[in-house]
């Protein structure tokens, strides 16, 4: 069962947060994933209830510094979500420069350079709550609520109660959406026996599963090419069972890929027969590096993507360096001796 894993906000406390603020911005992580969607989505349309339900209005945006996923465009509400540009542009057109936001709520950020330009939106407000379900959390808002479980889709469902609102088939898809992202479909063994009920209980208010599951998991062409590519020269170190993969902007451009086509590639790596331990590596636009790791049992990659900045949970977490590769892999090889 999941646990409070630290924190110092409780639902009901965020629930009257919520209830007083006119203004409300909410945002989620840089390369926004399927939980961090989903959740934003899904908690835009929970409060969306709670305002109908209690007759009061507010003013609620989603704002995400980066660009969306490709299979978002098969969510017609990904239209609600601002990007950070153009958000900003119209920001400054129609408000005073000492005028403030109200409430600031992340979802799905483990800390708060995951916000990316974002920031800048948080400092323009009056209070900022971290809503989240990463050991690694910072805590870095005014009020935090940080659960261990699966995923930020499955740690909302409580609000439906707090809310005291129904589970709409809008908002049932979006958190759907999240946990089966951070559940890898249900392989992943973060899943628990509430994951579950939670999931009965969105199909039971008309999910349809299937077709959720294949828009998020559905492989193009490109990505087939790319997966080709991975396993043909990855790179095995036999004592550690580690597998590892370095994607270069020049190897991108050659198989005309973008990010989100690497979606899942770390996952993928660790499928290989006898692997303990996966690294996928993509270089970003500005040169920087994107890590991924993942692992079955043997490790806590929580504790050794920390050593790059960066962290998650256990058995799968991320980072963003300015190393190179192979000082990524010298430094990964090392904690791996201890």
């Amino acid at each position: 069962m999941s646990k409070n894993y630290k924190g110092n906000i409780t639902p009901k406390e965020i629930e009257n947060e919520i209830k007083t603020a006119k203004s409300i911005i909410l945002t989620v992580h840089v390369n926004p994933d399927g939980d961090a969607l989903g959740s934003v989505l899904a908690f835009y349309f929970m409060i969306n209830e709670y305002c109908k339900k209690n007759n009061i209005e507010k003013d609620i945006k989603i704002i995400v510094d980066d660009k969306l996923p490709k299979y978002m465009r098969y969510f017609e509400d990904a239209k609600l979500i601002w990007n950070y540009e153009k958000f900003y542009d119209e920001f400054n057109k129609n408000f005073q420069n000492d005028e403030k936001f109200d409430l600031f709520i992340s979802l799905d950020c483990a800390n708060e350079e995951r916000y990316g330009r974002a920031v800048e939106i948080k400092k323009l407000s009056e209070k900022s709550i971290n809503i989240d379900h990463h050991i690694s959390n910072t805590e870095h808002a005014d009020f935090n609520y940080v659960e261990d479980i699966c995923s930020t889709g499955e740690l909302l469902y409580q609000f439906l109660e707090i809310f005291g609102i129904e589970l709409t088939k809008k908002i049932a898809e979006y958190m759907y959406l999240g946990i089966i992202n951070d559940t890898g479909n249900f392989r992943h063994d973060n899943v628990t026996e509430k994951t579950f009920l939670v999931c009965s209980k969105l199909i039971g208010a008309g999910v349809n599963n299937h077709e959720i599951a294949n828009i998020i998991f559905q492989v193009s062409e490109k990505k087939v090419e790319l997966i080709g590519e991975v396993y043909k020269n990855k790179k095995i170190n036999e004592k550690y069972k580690f597998v590892s993969y370095y994607l270069t902007q020049e190897k991108m451009k050659e198989l005309g890929i973008e990010k989100d086509d690497t979606d899942g590639t770390a996952e993928m790596l660790l499928r290989i027969e006898g692997m303990e331990i996966s690294l996928f590596v993509r270089e970003n636009i500005d040169g920087s590096l994107k890590g991924s790791f993942r692992t079955n049992d043997k490790y806590d990659v929580n504790k050794i993507a920390s050593i790059f900045g960066g962290g998650g949970h256990i058995k799968a977490a991320g980072f963003k360096t300015d190393l190179s590769f192979e000082e990524i892999l010298k430094k990964t090889y090392r904690e791996l001796e201890k």
